[in-house]
């Protein structure tokens, strides 16, 4: 990635901004929420919802998606018509809002409950939204280690082909 634009702080602050990787999951309806929470079920993820009125996703919110990969699930959900009742199922009147839904207990998970109905929402309740207070709120409720996904199948039955073809490599003798 190249920087080929002006040398002034305002214009090199964009584009930083706009290239900041993002780890983010975007809710928009009902379908789009049960999605990401069987991913965040799936993977054993608290999930982060983060109720925002800005059109754009906030440099701030993909620097903590990228600071608590794999350690939380973050999605974005905006106040449009289809996400009326993701907003209402958890009760949200002023934006911006954050709630955690901690992942479900082992107990939980063994006598195949849902985490829908019996989670506990957690809300932020500071004031303001700077990094440092939602670092450490989000670093309260984030796993300790991060959760790394098991590899594809296809990936897998690749190398196992790999594999098998070196053999055959090294068994060539050249003479120098």
């Amino acid at each position: 990635m190249d920087y080929n634009y002006e040398r002034k702080a305002k214009d090199m602050k964009q584009f930083v901004d706009a290239n900041i990787p993002s780890f983010i999951e975007k809710v928009n309806g009902m379908k789009d929420l049960q999605t990401f929470e069987e991913k965040a079920g799936r993977n054993g993820l608290p999930q982060v919802l983060l109720f925002t009125a800005k059109p754009n996703t906030s440099p701030l919110t993909k620097y903590l998606s990228t600071e608590f990969r794999r350690r939380i699930l973050l999605a974005e959900v905006k106040p449009t018509k289809p996400n009326k009742d993701v907003i209402d199922k958890y009760g949200i009147k002023d934006f911006p809002a954050i709630i955690v839904i901690p992942p479900p207990a082992a107990e939980d998970s063994s006598l195949g409950g849902s985490s829908e109905g019996n989670a506990e929402v957690i809300r932020y309740e500071g004031e303001g939204f700077t990094r440092n207070k939602l670092q450490g709120f989000l670093g309260k409720h984030a796993l300790k280690n991060p959760v790394i996904p098991p590899k594809k199948k296809k990936e897998t039955e690749g190398e196992d082909t790999k594999k098998k073809e070196e053999p055959k490599k090294e068994g060539v003798k050249t003479e120098l």
